[in-house]
């Protein structure tokens, strides 16, 4: 689904194009949206429909790019919305404008901006959005300048977690967009980062709570924190699990934070969907990593369901680490 050349074909040709990003706006969306921009031939203009996340603010500001308010969106021939599958996710900007030709860059499970696009390049087994914007600008034929390359490179970084879910070929992406790059001071900056003291301690929770497996030559460690579950799903990942998972308890729901090593499952699609209509609910995000929030407070159900899928999806018994 994800045609480079007809998005391509698409956006050539229009006098102006509006870029939105998603709600609290991250890196991969922000950097996606800027390497883009700068590239196109035609006026642009990037809209965030509730905000910019600390680091994505500190790439706008470091590369002097401008992000607009929703009520800055204006008229535009051309209408491009990257790294979000529904409409929700770009309110209300979608509410005030819907030119056409509507335009979906995403790495998200497809959900109704793909079902209402003119044209779209949705891949759920990248590992960024902003991998997928430079291979649409290499289908321009177009040269992506020094800032274009550092924002599509630091998109693609953060959200494959430091690279540790990209795939071979995003790691060499990676390696093209620094070439040569003098920006290069700009990621560095963005890298230089400590986490939070609370950050440390679910981390460090995670890793000493967890309940690992092993299904032949793969690892899958789970683990339950009330808090900061992504970054404790990172800590996971970190000490060599391919999946690593984390239960939490909210409110009615029980919710579950993936993230997998590219190739090596799909978390929405073999994962979060069957738990989705088992226990009702919802799953979303792209291959290596996503959420499901499911409609019971049963927990140890969740999780035996959990490893019954997983067993399923990989052919064979999970194995428990003693």
């Amino acid at each position: 689904m994800a045609d480079h050349t007809a998005v391509a074909g698409t956006l050539e040709g229009h006098d102006s194009c509006l870029l939105v990003v998603h709600a609290q706006a991250d890196l991969d969306t922000v950097g996606a949206a800027v390497g883009l921009a700068r590239t196109l031939d035609s006026e642009t203009r990037i809209v965030a429909p509730d905000g910019l996340k600390q680091r994505a603010r500190q790439l706008v500001e470091a590369l002097d790019e401008t992000v607009h308010t929703p009520d800055a969106v204006g008229d535009a021939d051309c209408l491009v919305v990257l790294d979000a599958p529904s409409s929700d996710r770009i309110e209300p900007v979608w509410g005030a404008v819907t030119p056409e030709p509507l335009v979906v860059i995403d790495h998200h499970e497809p959900d109704d901006l793909v079902e209402a696009s003119t044209v779209a390049a949705v891949d759920t087994t990248a590992g960024a959005t902003a991998a997928l914007v430079a291979d649409v600008i290499d289908a321009l034929d177009a040269t992506a300048d020094s800032k274009a390359r550092i924002a599509l490179a630091a998109g693609l970084f953060d959200d494959t977690g430091g690279l540790a879910d990209a795939s071979p070929e995003e790691i060499s992406r990676f390696g093209d967009l620094l070439a040569d790059n003098d920006r290069v001071d700009v990621l560095s900056a963005l890298l230089e980062h400590e986490r939070s003291f609370g950050q440390r301690v679910a981390a460090s929770k995670a890793v000493v709570r967890a309940t690992g497996y092993r299904a032949d030559r793969t690892l899958v460690l789970t683990t339950t924190i009330s808090s900061q579950q992504s970054v404790a799903a990172q800590a996971l990942r970190a000490t060599g699990a391919e999946i690593a998972l984390v239960f939490s308890e909210r409110d009615d729901q029980v919710w579950i934070v993936g993230r997998a090593e590219s190739g090596s499952i799909n978390l929405p699609e073999d994962l979060f969907e069957p738990l989705a209509a088992a226990f009702g609910g919802d799953g979303g995000g792209h291959a290596g990593a996503g959420v499901a929030k499911l409609e019971t407070t049963a927990l140890e159900n969740v999780r035996e369901e959990t490893v019954a899928q997983l067993e399923a999806t990989l052919g064979t018994e999970l194995s428990a680490l003693s």
